[in-house]
């Protein structure tokens, strides 16, 4: 995975300074060290039979995404077949087709049960568009969103798409910028689907404004700028707020390593600085609309793999430190149900995580999914049990919410 580099020359000396003083308070003052949510790390049963007695558990209509396992299907339905030539027509990012070709042809054959003989309710199309009729959908988050995005519009039938790209992203003075928005509309059922990125988002808020450090891509620009009130104001516009990621996160402490902030040093406060900016930004926008937060994959090992495993949190990889995500899954619950925010909590880690098989690992690459596997589909699944498929019934204000057990984690 390439890691965005970092203007270190402009933004780190101040953001340096606001890490020490937090990492002050923190750790030697001792104001919070000793509230943080314990890591997530019990053990997964062996693969067959599934066993979910014990284990983190988000409920749904449809039974229980978390626990279950995958199951291989000879002859299967498949949302959509993969087409190099239709990616090409419709993607976000052109490294999501270019690294399909390299995958095994046979991944949308998997299924997702939730019990021995009961499979997941996969998404339904002419549901998603009655229910969703006229409703505007974004998804913010690392790449891993993009590709639930692409999936989604392909599922939908889509095999052209002129995406309408917000104007490229620009610096100010005073910190005002933005990642480009990348937004289609799907004219059958007139529903507006945008993608938003959220990479090295690295924010601590104080009541004074954000400190950042900086991005230095052109294409996605200073994507810390994303907890600024115009941005806030932004997605309130829109009816349904996916937010994910926490990969770019993890990874800061392998792009930041020096002398001067060693890894193992940002590595200890990254998942505080994390906790902070996501707090702040669930805080605003669960206040405005409907915001939904979605705990999804991280990196896994899986090279040489064929099949799905079952996982455990304590397996997931150090590259590019992804093993602090448990860690900052927990601060992030913790202040969601501290605050009561009104953010519902989707857990997908269950089957993504099971998915190693489902990887372009000839490419070294262990963290996106191949866009011709069921893996990135059961996204789409979940959405469809948890929200979509409750949004109209009861109307935006009063959908089911599920309410996500601190508990559930111990």
């Amino acid at each position: 995975m390439k890691m965005e580099r970092v203007n270190l020359l402009r933004y780190f000396t101040p953001t340096l300074f606001l890490l020490v003083t937090m990492f002050f308070k923190e750790m030697v003052l001792g104001v919070r060290c000793n509230q943080t949510q314990p890591i997530l790390t019990k053990k997964r049963p062996n693969y067959s039979p599934p066993n979910t007695s014990g284990h983190d558990v988000v409920s749904n209509r449809n039974g229980r995404v978390s626990g279950g396992h995958w199951e291989y299907k000879s002859e299967i339905d498949v949302p959509y077949n993969f087409s190099y030539e239709v990616c090409m027509g419709t993607h976000i990012h052109q490294a999501d087709c270019d690294k399909t070709v390299s995958c095994a042809g046979d991944l949308m054959n998997w299924r997702y049960y939730i019990n021995e003989n009961k499979p997941y309710q996969r998404f339904d199309v002419d549901g998603f568009r009655t229910r969703m009729r006229n409703r505007r959908i974004i998804f913010v988050g690392d790449s891993t969103a993009r590709q639930q995005v692409e999936a989604l519009i392909w599922t939908l039938g889509h095999d052209k798409v002129d995406w309408e790209v917000s104007e490229r992203p620009r610096r100010v003075k005073g910190g005002s910028c933005h990642t480009r928005k990348f937004c289609m509309m799907d004219e059958l059922s007139n529903i507006k689907i945008c993608y938003q990125h959220m990479g090295t988002m690295v924010a601590k808020v104080y009541l004074d404004g954000n400190y950042t450090l900086a991005h230095a891509s052109e294409t996605d620009g200073d994507t810390s700028c994303l907890l600024n009130d115009k941005m806030i104001g932004d997605f309130s516009k829109f009816d349904l707020v996916f937010v994910q990621g926490v990969v770019w996160w993890a990874g800061l402490p392998k792009v930041l390593n020096s002398t001067t902030s060693p890894s193992a040093w940002v590595a200890g406060i990254v998942p505080i600085i994390y906790k902070d900016a996501m707090g702040a930004l669930l805080s605003k926008l669960s206040q405005r609309t409907k915001t939904i937060l979605v705990l999804g994959q991280v990196g896994a090992s899986c090279q040489n793999k064929t099949e799905p495993e079952q996982y455990s949190l304590d397996d997931i990889p150090g590259l590019y430190n992804w093993n602090l995500a448990p860690r900052m899954w927990n601060s992030l619950l913790g202040v969601i149900e501290k605050r009561s925010l009104d953010v519902q909590v989707i857990d997908a880690r269950d089957p993504v995580m099971q998915s190693v098989h489902a990887h372009p690992s000839s490419l070294n690459d262990c963290l996106h999914f191949c866009m011709n596997s069921a893996a990135v589909n059961i996204y789409l699944d979940i959405y469809w049990n948890e929200v979509f498929s409750n949004y109209v019934q009861a109307g935006p204000q009063k959908m089911k919410r599920n309410t996500y057990s601190w508990s559930d984690q111990q």
